[in-house]
């Protein structure tokens, strides 16, 4: 009998963490987790993995650059011309919504410090409120110019964000008097872990 209330309460349980998370997933979520998505996203994470493209055409003149992160090296390849970088990425999302990031980019050879950068903000979750499937990130560094992510995977140890657009705009140009046209290509994909050293 003993047996049979303790398999009754797996099963309503499971069954009530499907339903609760049912309608709040991302396509490449764990199947099966008791945490919800903002509990899960509301973590201290550090950057693990990171490849990306951004293709800028402007009046007809096109800047490509390309992002390789391995987890210790960034490697940026910029029309056809790479350069590495000792680099790191934190972020921490609070609950309440604050949003701390850091940035660390460390010149190979002589150890001297590139860029670094932090910066205190906010997130929260996209037009997509119900499943939560997005997220608007205010971050520092190469990210500060891409507030908004897509989460096809958010674990409890574990994310991976997306940035996938194009867009076509003119600006007026004061000097030429005539409208610049600009043409931008984004493609990113973030992989984060949690960061375990940030846990207290």
């Amino acid at each position: 009998m003993k047996k049979l209330i303790s398999l009754a309460v797996i099963v309503v349980l499971g069954t009530s963490t499907l339903l609760l998370n049912g309608c709040a997933r991302g396509e490449d979520d764990p199947w099966l987790t008791f945490h919800t998505r903002d509990a899960r996203i509301s973590q201290p994470w550090i950057l693990k993995k990171m490849t990306g493209t951004i293709v800028t055409t402007t009046n007809g003149n096109t800047e490509n650059i390309e992002y390789e992160y391995d987890g210790t090296r960034i490697y940026i390849t910029h029309d056809g011309v790479t350069t590495s970088y000792i680099y790191s990425f934190t972020m921490n999302c609070k609950d309440n919504g604050e949003l701390f990031s850091t940035e660390s980019m460390v010149n190979e050879n002589d150890g001297s410090t590139y860029a670094s950068s932090s910066k205190t903000s906010f997130w929260f979750w996209g037009d997509d409120k119900q499943n939560k499937t997005n997220v608007n990130l205010d971050l520092t560094g190469l990210f500060a110019s891409y507030p908004t992510y897509d989460i096809p995977r958010l674990a409890w140890n574990d994310m991976s964000l997306d940035v996938d657009y194009s867009d076509n705009y003119t600006i007026w140009n004061e000097v030429t008097e005539q409208y610049d046209s600009f043409t931008e290509s984004v493609l990113l994909q973030l992989q984060f872990d949690v960061d375990l050293t940030a846990i207290k």
